[in-house]
């Protein structure tokens, strides 16, 4: 007999053969038990924890994206309106010649430009 044949053979033996302690196969002999039980659940319990924790990482990254696009946007309108101003300084020291800021106190004639009342107070009436 060859190799092949005595393979066959003994493999039509062994499914010919029932199961080793000789009872029959059912539904309550075959299941998975408590063990496969507490498995599962910890499987299920594992998979709800890691869907709630990616969704929080989700939600957090979409904050923060949104967070820096409106920091942007507000910086874009800042830098927007201070080059309009500049524009407009510009456009008015051209018009009426350079000048003073009165950071210092001063004016450009170099008279003391400072209020006459404290600044708690109201400006007095002038007529």
């Amino acid at each position: 007999m060859s190799a092949g044949g005595v393979l066959a053979a003994a493999g039509l033996q062994l499914l010919a053969d029932g199961p080793s302690d000789g009872r029959d196969l059912t539904p309550v002999t075959v299941s998975p038990g408590l063990g496969g039980f507490i498995a599962m659940f910890l499987l299920v319990v594992v998979t709800l924890l890691l869907i709630l924790d990616m969704t929080r990482r989700i939600r957090r990254v979409n904050a923060r994206a949104r967070v820096e696009e409106r920091h942007r946007l507000e910086d874009l309108e800042h830098s927007e309106r201070a080059a309009g101003e500049s524009d407009a300084e510009r456009a008015d020291g051209e018009a009426e010649g350079p000048r003073d800021d009165g950071a210092d106190g001063y004016r450009d004639d170099g008279v003391e430009d400072k209020p006459d009342h404290d600044l708690g107070e109201e400006p007095p009436i002038r007529g």
